[in-house]
């Protein structure tokens, strides 16, 4: 390690600190984001990255400092430990602090804490400190309740987190600061010692209770002491400081306030702001267990040092204008919670408190609450940080029973009238021209913002789902299943299906944007994108190949591959092409490929090159693709320029790569084909063989020229080649691609997609976007921007609707040989001539619970801190009282239970550094045969050798955050692995959720499960 010494900051003061420490911040961030700080005796990191850095990492940034202040002053609690003695401690304090108990106990219990809470606040009159007279003494009493602590009161509550927090915060070494910080140590004690006998004789849902009730774990008494003096003081500081400073942000930004109070689902976006421009805990204490390197800077072994949340959340290099408060901006991962095996666990209870009840509560009663503007509102603090003084005044207070209580669901229509379920707005017509995934996604976004507008989706093709059916891989019928949610749309939603129009020829984007009041263009990006380098005119574009095997009418018969193919690029459309051209007929079962196109066009490949620019760790592809590509039969693979491959586990695409070292043939099984795979090559020259004959392009490649890290020149001789380096605008798009990120053409007239951003992110990507974009045509219409009047579009002679699409998907299934999806028309005419035939009866669509048919589900979760299991309740609650359908944690389940004659839809959560949770670990090692010792009792296999799960079918829906680029959503990836390998097959898309997305959860989830079990009854049935 080349040794540079940490700068020093010797000018940084604690009163400066508490003060303001963003401006301090702000220069050590500029400086290096690392510096010791003789001020507060240790290090303090205050760029983002460095942060983050120390996030996932306890093995070298410890938890369990030596000396430290917190554990001076509230004992040694599970904060101040590492795994596993943290997880031991995390996992019996989380029973009570659950999602679903949230929802289910808390909620209301907070809900009526805020409303006589309110009501002695509104009793106080105009001038009232909102910090001291509401959100202290509610955050106080709702942290009473939900410990148990009853025998003490919120005032109490309220002294000993404040001077506990004091305490450990107290680097300036106060001594009265100790001494009140120590009385309050012994009253928690006496306080607990009391309520633990109580609640031995009265159990109840609070967390003294729950700690009792544990039947595997007995905490002993010094534990329960510092965790419940731990959560005193982050449990009531973080929610209080978080109502106040939200307080402040909507007070200051009237525009805001006015967006929130109109769409009152806005309040957690508002939590979440809050929460990044003023973090609560503003800093916290790790130590460097050995000398390292963090932000290109030595630290000791032993450093010391202070975590800045306050400074990575300002962090300028990850948000845009990061001073300013602003609910509209991008979504990104903030840090106010933590990462990795620390994640806040009171963060469930801390958004029910503040933004489900407190703060909506709040504005509703309050008409005309404002700041007083001779007593102006302070801030202080940097190691915690909110509202030291914030007196109001209002015009007038309503009654509790005028109110709604909370963020209300304001879904409701008036009858009679179109209206948006945000407010009176009237519904605009709306067009959506393309019906792929960045269509479809708007369309529902659309609907579930305006429930009565009329949506017509309008397609070129008589076929809907454009890149569904003809950009997704045949053999990804997985991916494809996303198409089963777009059917409720046209089946279920009410939105109608307009095919066979084409923009630009039957339809002119002047009389599309003359017949509706909102136009959104959805038609993509299609063109392969060229390289910029001699030869390149004989290359084959992936996107024309994909399409070829896929049976788009567009894409003519192509002449055949040679024996030895270069695909330049290494994202996941180059790992679809290597994977068409070399799996055998037996391994596209159950997809819907083109078996004599196939044959024709990739049946002499023998070899493949896959070329990328970059190293395994920063290669594009996703590591789930490179895994299916070594687990294909008789393929070799052989690796260059990789270099060493780590295996400490902690980048999900270096196992990925290290999987193709590790494939394996069976014994004496014939090699079919080889895969090279090249790392760190820039393609410089495709060499024509002008002897050779193409009717595509005149001339053949003889060999791709490639430059590597040194300048060195790598010759690759090939037959063919095709480029995968990404997609280019269609000749006849609408507006230029990529022109309007912000999704606003003008008002009235937006795009999506990649028509929106370019060619860049995935399907769910897409569904995150059409999120942001239906809020912004909200917006437009609720200022007047846009009215709602037009007449919509005449039916013409030549479109399609969706009953023609029926009629084709149920003609192709019917002709599909064993062992494919369906037979793809493969002409306009064949397509248009299907779609007319009534002959073809299209029976009534069937939902909800109806798409098992009767096969029973089993809802498996897997998490660290409550989210996946959330997840489970409300895909529980999806299927109301039908069926035959439970939840399960996969901490009390064994493989060997799962069943043939169930079909399961299993919600992973990713922990740390990307491992599986920590509570799922040994049923991940009862499936990858290393179970046995440290398998958890009622848990897991004790047998050593790993199960056989033949005939066991599931879907796999991962929870992670994408800031963790190497790890995300890896723990599900190692359980969905560990169970392919075991036999079982995963059925439908593989559903994934960005934690710093603004899609929750339960909704994309239960988006997701609507596709999969459609696929899964029929996959069941035919069982059968």
């Amino acid at each position: 390690m080349t040794r540079k010494e940490v700068p020093v900051a010797d000018w940084v003061t604690i009163p400066d600190l508490y003060r303001d420490p963003f401006p301090i911040y702000e220069r050590l961030r500029a400086e290096g984001g690392v510096h010791w700080v003789p001020a507060v005796n240790r290090y303090l990191v205050t760029s983002y990255e460095a942060v983050h850095a120390t996030e996932l990492d306890q093995e070298i940034f410890s938890a369990n400092e030596q000396g430290s202040l917190q554990i001076r002053a509230m004992g040694h609690s599970m904060l101040r430990r590492d795994d596993p003695e943290h997880y031991v401690e995390r996992k019996a304090w989380q029973p009570a602090l659950r999602p679903g108990m949230v929802k289910r106990v808390w909620t209301e219990v907070f809900r009526e804490t805020a409303s006589h809470l309110l009501d002695d606040f509104i009793a106080k009159g105009p001038g009232a400190d909102l910090v001291w007279d509401f959100a202290a003494p509610y955050a106080a009493e709702c942290l009473r309740q939900v410990c148990g602590l009853y025998n003490a009161d919120q005032a109490d509550l309220q002294r000993w987190s404040q001077t506990m927090i004091d305490a450990t915060g107290n680097y300036a070494d106060d001594p009265e600061v100790w001494r009140l910080g120590e009385q309050s140590f012994n009253e928690v004690d006496a306080s607990l010692d009391e309520m633990l006998a109580w609640h031995s004789e009265h159990p109840d849902h609070s967390l003294i209770s729950q700690l009792l009730q544990i039947p595997d774990y007995e905490m002993p008494l010094e534990r329960i002491r510092a965790n419940l003096k731990m959560t005193i003081g982050g449990g009531l500081n973080e929610p209080r400081d978080a109502i106040g400073v939200a307080a402040l942000a909507m007070l200051q930004n009237p525009e805001q306030l006015a967006m929130v109070q109109a769409d009152p689902s806005l309040w957690h976006t508002v939590f979440d702001e809050t929460i990044r421009w003023v973090a609560p805990i503003g800093m916290y204490s790790r130590q460097a267990t050995r000398e390292t390197e963090l932000a290109g800077f030595t630290l000791p072994a032993g450093a010391r040092l202070g975590i800045c949340i306050l400074s990575a959340n300002r962090d300028a290099s990850v948000w845009e204008d990061a001073a300013d408060f602003n609910i509209r901006r991008e979504p990104k991962p903030h840090l106010a919670f933590g990462k990795g095996v620390h994640v806040c666990l009171g963060a469930w209870v801390a958004r029910a408190e503040v933004a489900d009840i407190a703060l909506p509560m709040l504005f509703e009663r309050l008409e005309g609450l404002r700041l007083i503007e001779d007593e102006p509102a302070e801030m202080g603090g940097w190691v915690f940080r909110g509202m030291t003084k914030m007196p109001v005044t209002w015009d007038r207070a309503l009654p509790a029973q005028e109110v709604t209580g909370g963020s209300a669901d304001r879904s409701a229509t008036t009858p009679g009238r179109a209206v948006s379920n945000v407010d009176a707005t009237p519904a605009p017509r709306v067009a959506i021209v393309g019906s792929g995934p960045s269509g479809c996604f708007t369309a529902q976004a659309v609907r579930r913002a305006f429930p009565a507008a009329p949506i017509d989706v309008i397609d070129r093709l008589p076929t809907p789902y454009g890149l569904v059916r003809y950009g997704v891989a045949a053999d990804h019928q997985g991916t494809k299943a996303v198409a089963r949610q777009f059917d409720r749309l046209f089946t279920s939603e009410d939105v109608t299906y307009r095919g066979n129009l084409h923009l630009g020829s039957t339809l002119t984007l002047e009389e599309i944007r003359a017949a509706y009041d909102v136009v959104v263009l959805a038609t993509g990006m299609h063109g392969d994108a060229v390289l910029d380098i001699p030869g390149s005119q004989v290359a084959r574009g992936s996107g024309s190949v994909t399409r070829l095997l896929n049976g788009h009418p567009d894409e003519d018969e192509s002449q055949p591959l040679g024996t030895d193919v270069v695909v330049i690029g290494q994202g996941n459309v180059a790992m679809d092409i290597a994977r068409l051209l070399t799996r055998d007929a037996a391994g596209f079962a159950g997809s819907d490929i083109d078996d004599a196109t196939h044959q024709a066009f990739a049946g002499a490949v023998r070899t493949i090159h896959l070329v990328g620019r970059s190293l395994p760790g920063a290669a594009k592809f996703d590591p789930v693709m490179v895994r299916e590509l070594a687990g294909l039969p008789g393929i070799e693979h052989i690796l260059h320029g990789a270099g060493e491959l780590a295996d400490d586990g902690r980048d999900a695409r270096i196992d990925a790569v290290r999987s193709l070292l590790e494939a394996h043939r069976a014994p004496g099984a014939p090699i079919r084909a080889r895969m090279h795979w090249w790392f760190g090559l820039t393609p410089r020259e495709i060499e024509v063989d002008a002897t050779g004959t193409s009717e595509a392009a005149g001339s053949a490649a003889s060999a791709v020229v490639f430059t590597d890290a040194t300048g060195e020149p790598v010759r690759i001789p090939a037959t063919d080649v095709i480029t995968a380096v990404g997609f280019t605008a269609n000749v006849d798009s609408p507006v230029p691609a990529a022109a309007h990120v912000d999704g606003r053409v003008e008002p009235g007239l937006y795009v999506a997609g990649w028509l929106r951003r370019g060619p860049r992110g995935t399907i769910p990507d897409q569904r995150t976007d059409a999120k942001g974009l239906a809020q912004l045509i909200v917006d437009d219409i609720r200022s007047g921007a846009v009215s709602a009047r037009a007449a919509g579009l005449t039916l013409r002679s030549c479109e399609t609707d969706f009953t023609g699409w029926q009629r084709i998907e149920l003609h192709e299934r019917s002709a599909a040989a064993p062992g494919r999806e369906r037979a793809k028309l493969r002409t306009h005419a064949q397509l248009l001539a299907t779609a007319a035939d009534t002959s073809i009866a299209v029976p009534v669509a069937q939902h909800g619970a109806a798409l098992t048919a009767g096969v029973p589900v089993t809802v498996l979760f897997g998490t660290e801190s409550g989210g996946a299991e959330l997840v489970a309740e409300e895909l529980h609650r999806m299927f109301g009282s039908a069926g035959d359908v439970d939840v399960r944690d996969l901490a009390e389940v064994a493989p060997a239970e799962l069943g043939t004659d169930r079909f399961y839809l299993i919600v992973c959560s990713t922990y740390g550094d990307g491992e599986v949770p920590t509570s799922v670990q040994p049923f991940h090692a009862a499936l990858t045969g290393a179970g046995g010792a440290g398998v958890a009792s009622g848990a897991g296999d004790s047998s050593s050798a790993a199960p056989s799960l033949a005939g066991v079918r599931y879907a796999m829906f991962g929870m992670g955050d994408r800031s963790y680029d190497k790890t995300y959503s890896r723990g599900s990836e190692l359980v969905d692995e560990a169970l392919t390998a075991c036999g079982a097959t995963r059925i439908g898309e593989y559903g994934r959720h960005d934690a710093g997305g603004p899609v929750p959860a339960s909704e994309a989830a239960l988006d997701w499960a609507a596709g999969v079990l459609t696929e899964a009854a029929a996959s069941l049935a035919g069982a059968r």
